[in-house]
C-alpha cells in the first residue's frame, strides 16, 4: 500500500495595524515578517502573507471607523480582558473585520508579527486578533515582531502584557524569529509535540515572573514580501521614458530628493501628491528594506547594545550583491533603504562592495547608517559610485564632555570633513542628535548647537531624539554610575496607552506622536529632578528644531497647498517640540 501524501503545513502570517494608516499610506514592506516568511517557505510551510495595515487603511478611508472609535485599544484591561475571554463586541468585531477574506480555517498555524514601530495600536492589536482567532478558530499563536523586544526591555512596566501574551499564545518570540518560528511551526503544526523545552527568544513565566532564553542569533536572508498587496506600499516617482535624455535625468534628481533627501514627513507628503498624478508621467515604484549586518562592536552607553556583547553577524560582498540585485530585478524597482547597524561595519567590505556593484553593473539608489570613523574621501566617493544617496551618522552630541560619558568615540574634526566631503560627492547626510542626557547643561548643549550652526551648510537633516532609558544599556543597567536615579512608574502601561489615544482624540499629526520609550523617568543625582529635566527639554527642542534647513519648511508648504490642505504643520517645522508624554 502506497504512502498517503501529506499536505504541507499551512501558516496564516499576520500583521498587526498600527497607527501610521490613519495618517499616511505606507511606504515600506514589513521587512522582519518578510525575513520570517523566507524562512519559512524555504523550510517548505506554506506561508499565507497578510499585512492587516492594509485592511486597516481601507477601513479608515471608507469612514467605517473614526480615531475616537478605537478608545478600546488603549484601555489595559479591556484587551487583556477580551484575549482571558471577556465578551467585548467592539474588539471582536473590529478583529473580524480585519480578518474579513483571510483563511483562518484552513491555516494549522498563525504567526502574528506585533510590529516594529513602537506603536501602541500594533501591540495591542496584535493580542485582540490572536484572541479573536484562538475564539472563534481555535488556532495555536506564535506571536513575535521588533516590539516584543521593547516590551520585553520593560518587562517588569509591562507585566500584565506578558502574562497574557504567553498564558493565552503558544508561544511569544523576542528577537530573530527565522529560525525560532519554523522550529515552532514545525511543532505546532502535528509533526513533533511542543515539549516544555527553552527555545531561543520565547518567554514563559516563572513564579510569576515573565523570563526568556536568549535570543537567536541573526541569519541573512533576503525577505519575501510575495502575497502581500505590494501595491499598497508604492511610492510614486515620475517616470517618462519616452521624454528626452535630459528630462528624464531630472525626473530622476527629483525622484532621489523625494526617497533620500527629504525627511520622513516630506516625503510622505510627496508621494501623496505626486500619487494624483500616476498615469501621467508617474508610476508606482517599491523602497526594499533590507540588511546584511547585525549587532556592533562599539558600546555607546546609552545603546541597548552596550550591555550584551554579541557576535558580529556580516554577510559576504557576494551574498550582499546577490540579495540586492534579486530582489530588484524581482520587484522591479532599483531603491532600496538599508538598515544596518552602520555601512562600514567590517573593514574592505566598502571597496569591495562598490568596486563590485560598479564592475557588475548593478545599478541600485540605496542610503544606509555609517560611522565617521575610517571614511576617507576616496571611500566616499566609491559609495556615490555605488548609489548610495544618503548615510545618516549617529553624532549624538558635539560636547566633548557628554561624548566621553557615553562612550561614543567620535572625533569632532573628522565628523567635519566626512560631512563636506558627502556634500561636494552628492551625498546627503544626515545626523542623529541626542538632548536631555543626563547632566547636559547649556554649555554642552550649546556645542551641539554650534556645531550643528557652523555645519549647516553639509548637514541634509538631523533627527532630534529626547534621550530615555534603556534597561539593557550600560547607563539603564548602572544608573548611579552615569549620575541618575530611576523613577519606575506603577502605571506605566495604561499612562502611555492613554497618552496615545489623546494624541489621536486631539487629532494631532504624524509627528505628534507621543513618546513610548519614555517608561522610566530619572532624577539627577545631585542635580535635576525628572520634573525640572522635562521643564528644560521642551526649549532645547524647540531650538534644535529652529535651525533646520529652511529647505523643508518650504517644500512642506508648497506640497501642502498643491494638495489644498494647509493644516497644522509637523511640529518640527513649527518649533515646537515633539510630543513629550
Amino acid at each position: 500500500m502506497s504512502a498517503v501524501p501529506t499536505r504541507p503545513t499551512r501558516v496564516l502570517f499576520l500583521v498587526s495595524p498600527g497607527e501610521q494608516p490613519m495618517f499616511t499610506p505606507m511606504n515600506l514592506p514589513p521587512f522582519g515578517t518578510g525575513v520570517v516568511t523566507a524562512g519559512l517557505r524555504a523550510a517548505g510551510y506554506e506561508v499565507d502573507l497578510h499585512d492587516l495595515n492594509s485592511d486597516f487603511r481601507r477601513m479608515w478611508l471608507a469612514g467605517e471607523f473614526a480615531k475616537t472609535d478605537l478608545r478600546p485599544f488603549y484601555d489595559e484591561r479591556a484587551v487583556l480582558g477580551y484575549l482571558r475571554g471577556e465578551r467585548d463586541d467592539f474588539l471582536d468585531d473590529f478583529a473580524g473585520r480585519l480578518l474579513a477574506g483571510k483563511d483562518v480555517a484552513a491555516a494549522d498555524v498563525v504567526g502574528i508579527s506585533a510590529g516594529g514601530d513602537f506603536s501602541f495600536l500594533e501591540m495591542q492589536s496584535a493580542l485582540v486578533v490572536g484572541g479573536h482567532i484562538r475564539r472563534h478558530y481555535g488556532k495555536p499563536i506564535v506571536v513575535g515582531g521588533n516590539n516584543l523586544d521593547y516590551l520585553m526591555q520593560f518587562k517588569d512596566a509591562f507585566h500584565s502584557w506578558w502574562e497574557a501574551a504567553v498564558t493565552h499564545f503558544a508561544a511569544a518570540v523576542t528577537g530573530p524569529g527565522e529560525d525560532v518560528f519554523v522550529d515552532l511551526v514545525g511543532a505546532l503544526g502535528g509533526s513533533r509535540p511542543l515539549l516544555p523545552m527553552a527555545r531561543p527568544g520565547v518567554a514563559r513565566l516563572a513564579g510569576g515572573a515573565v523570563l526568556r532564553s536568549p535570543d537567536a542569533a541573526h541569519r541573512i536572508l533576503a525577505p519575501d514580501f510575495d502575497g502581500l498587496r505590494l501595491e499598497d506600499y508604492h511610492n510614486f516617482v515620475r517616470h517618462r521614458p519616452q521624454a528626452s535624455a535630459r528630462k528624464q535625468n531630472a525626473d530622476e534628481q527629483w525622484n532621489r530628493m523625494q526617497l533620500y533627501k527629504f525627511p520622513p514627513y516630506l516625503s510622505w507628503l510627496a508621494n501623496e501628491t505626486n500619487a494624483a498624478k500616476v498615469g501621467d508621467g508617474v508610476v508606482g515604484r517599491l523602497v526594499l528594506p533590507y540588511v546584511f549586518n547585525y549587532n556592533c562592536p562599539y558600546s555607546c552607553a546609552f545603546c541597548t547594545e552596550s550591555l550584551e556583547r554579541t557576535k558580529l553577524v556580516h554577510a559576504t560582498v557576494d551574498d550582499v550583491l546577490a540579495d540586492m540585485a534579486g530582489l530588484a530585478e524581482k520587484y522591479q524597482t532599483p531603491y532600496f533603504y538599508l538598515f544596518n547597524n552602520y555601512f562600514n561595519l567590517v573593514n574592505g567590505f566598502l571597496e569591495e562592495f562598490a568596486s563590485r556593484a560598479v564592475l557588475y553593473g548593478v545599478e541600485l539608489n540605496w542610503s544606509d547608517c555609517a560611522r565617521f570613523n575610517s571614511l576617507t574621501y576616496e571611500r566616499l566617493a566609491l559609495l556615490a559610485e555605488s548609489g548610495c544617496r544618503k548615510l545618516t551618522f549617529g553624532l549624538e552630541t558635539a560636547s566633548t564632555k557628554m561624548l566621553r560619558i557615553i562612550d561614543k568615540r567620535v572625533k569632532l574634526a573628522e565628523a567635519e570633513r566626512v560631512l563636506r566631503w558627502c556634500k561636494e560627492l552628492g551625498i546627503w547626510a544626515d545626523l542623529e542628535i541626542i538632548t536631555g542626557l543626563p547632566h547636559e547643561d547649556a554649555d554642552t548643549f550649546a556645542e551641539t548647537t554650534d556645531f550643528l550652526q557652523r555645519n549647516a551648510d553639509y548637514i541634509n537633516y538631523f533627527n532630534v531624539n529626547r534621550y530615555f532609558v534603556a534597561p539593557k544599556s550600560l547607563m539603564g543597567a548602572r544608573p548611579e554610575a552615569y549620575g541618575m536615579r530611576l523613577r519606575k512608574n506603577p502605571d506605566a502601561y495604561q499612562r502611555l496607552l492613554d497618552a496615545n489615544y489623546r494624541w489621536l482624540a486631539d487629532d494631532l499629526g504624524f509627528s505628534y506622536k507621543p513618546q513610548n520609550f519614555r517608561v522610566y523617568e530619572f532624577d539627577e543625582i545631585d542635580g535635576r529632578t525628572a520634573d525640572q529635566l522635562a521643564a528644560d527639554i521642551v526649549p532645547k527642542i524647540a531650538r534644535l528644531n529652529a535651525i533646520q534647513s529652511t529647505d523643508f519648511s518650504d517644500a512642506w508648504r508648497v506640497l501642502s497647498l498643491q494638495q489644498d490642505r494647509p493644516g497644522r504643520a509637523p511640529a518640527r517645522l513649527t518649533n515646537e517640540t515633539m510630543a513629550l508624554t
